[in-house]
């Protein structure tokens, strides 16, 4: 499957695949709790990070979804960035929430907070550090909070699971940051990987890690350095 995000455009106010909006429709309208709908005007974060330099590929579930988000999105530097993501472009700080001209949007301090200690441990500067990680989430859209069932809900949701499945395949260290239960439903492989210890606050750091998973993590980030 060749990357859907590359046609992704905004003629209406919303942000959503072709091939998602009929899928993301139905969701919408069956789901009561309004924390839990796709938020359709903020921009998908299927992926993060470049997969060709990446060393450790972290699982999520979905992004989240704040005030903050809604600030930083407005911002066309930032927004240049998450849609030169999307389209698998070379950018200085791939993963761009930690580039830091990001640091005080939302997605900037979230993902600071939880990588600080890897960062600190690995030694890396905050170029390489960004160049090196690479997440994944089941689902591309913004929501307050999740809600999904552990089931595909869009087709878009199969690049993201083949690009998963690239990164086992060309041996980078894989690690589920959220939800065994949708990773294993995208494939049996995927529920077999180690995990954080506590998924929902999501640090990544040795006291959230059993045995030598951080440090195996440390590894890997600093190879060839």
């Amino acid at each position: 499957m060749t990357n859907p995000w590359q046609e992704l455009r905004s003629s209406d106010g919303s942000y959503i695949l072709e091939m998602d909006r009929e899928a993301i429709r139905r969701h919408n309208d069956s789901v009561s709790d309004a924390k839990k709908k796709v938020i359709v005007a903020s921009i998908p974060e299927p992926f993060i990070g470049n997969p060709k330099s990446a060393r450790v590929v972290l699982l999520g579930l979905n992004p989240g979804h704040s005030p903050e988000d809604e600030k930083s999105q407005r911002n066309l530097e930032f927004q240049n960035a998450m849609f030169s993501n999307l389209q698998h472009k070379l950018e200085e700080y791939p993963f761009y929430p930690l580039n830091p001209a990001f640091k005080e949007t939302g997605a900037g301090k979230w993902w600071s907070l939880r990588t600080r200690k890897l960062q600190i441990e690995s030694g890396l500067d905050d170029q390489m550090f960004a160049e090196r990680l690479l997440v994944i989430e089941w689902f591309p859209y913004h929501s307050q909070r999740s809600g999904l069932a552990p089931k595909r809900l869009c087709p878009s949701q199969e690049y993201s699971f083949q690009l998963a499945r690239q990164m086992l395949l060309e041996k980078k260290l894989v690690v589920r940051m959220r939800s065994e239960k949708h990773w294993t439903e995208a494939h049996r492989q995927f529920g077999e990987l180690p995990s954080l210890k506590n998924p929902q606050c999501g640090h990544i750091s040795s006291g959230n890690t059993e045995g030598s998973l951080f440090c195996k993590i440390v590894k890997a980030l600093k190879e060839n350095a």
